[in-house]
């Protein structure tokens, strides 16, 4: 019984205790910082893609007919939490250079870059930009237990907005939480980082997929 007991108790914690630190995190004491995401722009409606939770286009656009895109610094409009500084940094910086490399692939455009200084004056450049309005670095205790159910996985939702010149002529929301089998089913042998990387990779492949279907079914 004594041995029941402790079992018991061990699997308590496990399940429990790492819902009982995400809590705490959101106590006042703990100075979390809470952004407010800004409203989506007047006039847009986002609608269910196949990949994509939300998008919208601007009538007559079809993301073609353009040399250059530039996607410029990740904004942070989410919760920020005191123990996922380094996660939170490694996300931003990482969204801005996994869509550079996804949409570059698709060869929609000459250049997709995230520099300025590399866009000639005289072509015809589009400009996204790039707002992570929900985020969690995710736990691994959690995973072990019940990360096929999507406990403990990492989540990062993200608004783009792009613009050609003042017009806005794209929107999107795409959210991502441990959305590959590998982060499901082995989850909980996995560091929070990879299973977040993976997933941002997804979600800039999958915005890629989707302007380039767009571009073709024009």
């Amino acid at each position: 019984m004594k041995y029941i007991q402790i079992f018991g108790l061990t699997l308590a914690l496990a399940l429990f205790g790492p819902g009982c630190a995400s809590d705490n995190s959101k106590s006042p004491s703990s100075q979390n910082i809470v952004h407010q995401a800004p409203p989506l722009p007047e006039g847009v409606t986002l609608s269910k893609d196949k990949d994509i939770q939300g998008v919208w286009i601007a009538p007559g656009f079809d993301f073609k007919g353009y040399d250059t895109l530039y996607i410029g610094d990740t904004d942070f409009k989410a919760i920020e939490r005191p123990n996922e500084v380094k996660m939170r940094d490694m996300a931003i910086a990482s969204l801005q250079t996994q869509e550079v490399g996804a949409i570059q692939m698709s060869g929609l455009f000459k250049a997709v870059t995230a520099g300025t200084n590399s866009i000639p004056g005289e072509e015809r450049t589009l400009k996204l930009e790039n707002t992570i309005i929900e985020y969690e670095k995710g736990g691994g205790g959690a995973r072990y237990w019940a990360g096929i159910y999507g406990a403990g996985q990492p989540v990062i939702k993200v608004r783009g907005l792009m613009y050609n010149g003042d017009k806005l002529v794209f929107v999107y929301e795409a959210r991502r939480s441990g959305d590959s089998g590998t982060a499901r089913m082995f989850g909980g042998f996995m560091g929070d980082d990879t299973i977040q990387r993976n997933d941002i990779h997804d979600l800039a492949v999958d915005l890629a997929g989707f302007m380039k279907r767009t571009a073709a079914a024009k």
